[in-house]
């Protein structure tokens, strides 16, 4: 809470209070490749983002079963870029890797690749047909 003014009332002061409006804060990591021969993709999920495995998802679908009961879902811990080199110099484009904690209360991570996962937000839009 801040203090937003104080005024007297019968010769005693009051202060008002008000609380501070919540905002989410937004870190952002930023680094400048040091050659141009490809490009850096952005990340498709970001730390602490809500996924699914995109087999058991798509199991699921396939079976009509409900998603609430039968869909695990996990929370991205971790992000690390990989680049494919060859003494030294860059072979392809980069491609990001995403740690989860596969079972709850470890400290293991277990890395996925983009295509092995699906975000919350991609399950909860309305399909296209």
């Amino acid at each position: 809470m801040i203090a937003i003014q104080t005024v007297e009332a019968h010769g005693i002061p009051v202060t008002e209070y008000r609380h501070e409006p919540e905002t989410d804060q937004l870190i952002t990591i930023e680094f400048r490749p040091n050659h141009q021969k490809y490009d850096y993709p952005q990340p498709e999920f970001v730390f602490q983002e809500t996924v699914a495995m995109l087999e058991q998802y798509n199991e699921c679908c396939s079976k009509h079963l409900y998603l609430s009961e039968n869909l695990d879902y996990f929370t991205v811990s971790a992000l690390e870029l990989v680049e494919h080199r060859v003494n030294g110099k860059l072979q392809s484009e980069p491609t990001w890797l995403y740690g989860i904690r596969y079972a709850r209360g470890t400290r293991e991570l277990l890395w996925f690749e983009s295509d092995e996962l699906i975000s919350i937000r991609d399950i909860k839009q309305p399909m296209e047909f």
